[in-house]
């Protein structure tokens, strides 16, 4: 898991990356020519987050909401930035601004996962620990066919230091969704951290195979082979451990 932090890094135009907690993956977004859509004032935005212009970054996000007052991730984006400002200046107003938004971003993406992340890591923060869970328990039992409501749960769970919990719900993910890349590459990161390689290395390659992009996964992919290789000697013809082939609302707590 990734450690508590107050770091966002860019990832795409469009949308906050947080790094408090839980790594968030990103679409990417165009200009339009004939003027600038909310995508193109969220991209701002977040260029002006990241080059710490708070300020500005809000006011650009606003932006966005005026071209569609609808746009999940312009309230996401907001609420992100207010985060980070309560957390900054420790002022619990700009903290509720935060919830206020992330909900509301919820009312119109039910299922958006990095606005899930970012109301659970909130409210984890503020001391309230059962509604976090309450919140992403409440999202799986709403979408009991969605994986990433259970991956979530099981970084929340981890991160409260519940590992049983974290590996029901992670083995819950991947029978959900046999092809989700995130949920095994989350289930390999916990049986690594746990010790288990042969099978943590086994579950990164089936990851690696879902979503050959993921650029960090051949490094650890060959790491942990070189440890299973050097543990139990070569590996026999008959072995089935390969590197990966690198072609192939309130309410709701």
């Amino acid at each position: 898991m990734d450690d508590t932090s107050k770091q966002h890094n860019l990832h795409s135009e469009n949308r906050i990356e947080q790094f408090w907690i839980w790594l968030v993956m990103l679409p990417a977004v165009t200009l339009c020519g004939c003027g600038i859509t909310a995508n193109g004032w969220n991209a701002e935005g977040v260029k002006l987050y990241e080059a710490g212009h708070l300020t500005q970054a809000i006011e650009r996000f606003q932006y966005a909401l005026g071209t569609n007052d609808q746009n999940s991730d312009a309230y996401y984006n907001l609420a992100v930035t207010y985060h980070q400002m309560g957390l900054q200046s420790k002022d619990q107003g700009f903290l509720k601004e935060s919830e206020a938004l992330y909900n509301r971003c919820l009312d119109f993406e039910a299922n958006h996962t990095d606005c899930h992340r970012g109301l659970a890591v909130l409210l984890a923060q503020t001391d309230r620990q059962e509604k976090a869970v309450s919140l992403l328990t409440k999202w799986s039992q709403d979408q009991p066919h969605l994986a990433n409501p259970r991956i979530e749960l099981a970084r929340l769970s981890q991160e409260l230091g519940d590992k049983d919990a974290a590996r029901l719900h992670l083995e819950k993910a991947c029978s959900i969704d046999k092809n989700s890349a995130r949920a095994w590459k989350a289930l390999a990161a916990l049986n690594e951290s746990e010790g288990r390689t042969e099978v943590a290395l086994a579950q990164y390659q089936r990851s690696y195979l879902l979503d050959n992009q993921q650029s960090q996964l051949p490094t650890r992919i060959a790491s942990l082979n070189q440890q299973v290789r050097t543990a139990n000697g070569p590996l026999s013809t008959g072995s089935n451990t390969r590197i990966a082939d690198e072609n192939i609302s309130r309410g709701r707590y």
